[in-house]
């Protein structure tokens, strides 16, 4: 009996994967009609005319909300859901702009997610909407650390590495909120418990570090507010 149950899991788990290979990879316009209709029965909130193309990945979409008019570009990739612990060393940060929980990822309303770029919700993510995420561009709420952030007495040398024994592993958790019309620039990389203000622009293959204060133009690693976007010194 064990190993008819144990054969009938792995049948069941090769249809699911059949599936999800035909819904992740159907081109055109059949392919978005049910990437959309597929993750709209899977996830927390799906909006009105959300485009999700071609090689998107929804990691624990029951974790994930994505507002109206959001375009998931091709090959992006959404984590939700809060990080394992085990034996692992999780350091938890707040972020005072943050107000919904751990694991919880969500999409405000007209964001672009270009493609190749990743979003972790591990730690809680909130873009709040009427923005782009860049090209290959990376936010982390969740990261590995050097060192055991809550006992400044622990000597123990960490790795860097998910495959390295748990006992191994100290990380950091810490919410990251992009507010409304903000823009992360392409290879650019956000790291956990970050805020970028409102209508503030961070550049190409910038590293966001700490929070960065509304309607201003960042870049740079770390990134820093180099001049206001209203300054009226520029062309357009």
């Amino acid at each position: 009996m064990p190993a008819l149950e144990k054969l009938i899991r792995g049948a069941c788990a090769f249809a699911v994967g059949l599936v999800e290979l035909v819904v992740v990879g159907l081109p055109g316009p059949a392919g978005a009609w049910l990437r959309y209709r597929y993750w709209a029965r899977r996830v927390r909130h799906m909006g009105a005319d959300v485009q999700i193309e071609v090689g998107v990945q929804l990691v624990n979409p029951e974790w994930i909300s994505i507002g109206d008019h959001c375009w998931i570009d091709r090959y992006a990739i959404l984590l939700g859901g809060p990080p394992h612990e085990g034996e692992r060393k999780v350091a938890r940060r707040p972020n005072h702009d943050y107000a919904g929980g751990e694991g919880v990822l969500s999409v405000g309303p007209r964001t672009h997610v270009s493609a190749h770029s990743l979003l972790s919700g591990h730690g809680g993510l909130l873009i709040e909407g009427t923005t782009t995420i860049g090209a290959g561009a990376r936010v982390y709420s969740l990261s590995h650390h050097h060192r055991n952030l809550d006992d400044d007495e622990d000597v123990r040398r960490y790795r860097f590495g998910s495959q390295a024994p748990e006992a191994d592993q100290a990380l950091v958790s810490s919410p990251v909120v992009i507010r409304t019309g903000a823009a992360i620039g392409t290879n650019s990389v956000v790291l956990p418990g970050v805020t970028v203000g409102e209508d503030t622009w961070v550049g190409a293959g910038s590293v966001v570090t700490r929070s960065l204060p509304a309607e201003g133009l960042a870049w740079g690693a770390p990134a820093k507010v180099e001049q206001p976007r209203w300054s009226g010194t520029g062309s357009g």
